[in-house]
C-alpha cells in the first residue's frame, strides 16, 4: 500500500487535471513554488495541512477529497495524459446521439 504522501499527491494531480488546471495556475493561486507542487504531486515532498488546504481551495475541491483513501478514481485520472483528458471533456460535451455514433464507428474500426 502506498503511503499517505503519495496518495495525496495522486489525488491532487487528478483533481487538478480533471479541472484542466496547470501546476503553474496552482502556484499562482497559492503562492507555492511550481516545482514544490510538482514534488507534492509526485509524493516526493510532504505538504503541511495548511498547504494542502490552500491547494484544495485553489483547485476547488474539499480538502477531504485529497485525504480520502477510498477514491481509486484519482489514481486512474492521474495516469491519464492531458490529451486523454481533453478528449474526455470533448466527449462529454457531445449530444448522446453523436456519442453513440462515434462509439459505433470506433468499435467498427477496432474489429478491423
Amino acid at each position: 500500500m502506498e503511503n499517505l504522501t503519495v496518495q495525496i499527491g495522486l489525488r491532487m494531480r487528478a483533481a487538478r487535471k480533471s479541472r484542466g488546471m496547470t501546476q503553474s495556475e496552482i502556484s499562482q493561486k497559492t503562492g507555492l513554488d511550481q516545482a514544490y507542487i510538482s514534488r507534492l504531486e509526485n509524493g516526493t515532498a510532504e505538504g503541511s495541512p495548511a498547504q494542502i488546504l490552500s491547494i484544495a481551495r485553489a483547485i476547488g475541491v474539499p480538502i477531504a477529497q485529497l485525504y480520502d483513501d477510498q477514491d481509486e478514481t484519482a489514481k486512474k485520472v492521474a495516469d491519464l495524459s492531458d490529451e486523454a483528458i481533453e478528449f474526455a471533456r470533448a466527449w462529454q460535451a457531445l449530444p448522446a446521439e453523436q456519442r453513440a455514433a462515434m462509439k459505433a464507428a470506433v468499435e467498427a474500426l477496432a474489429k478491423n
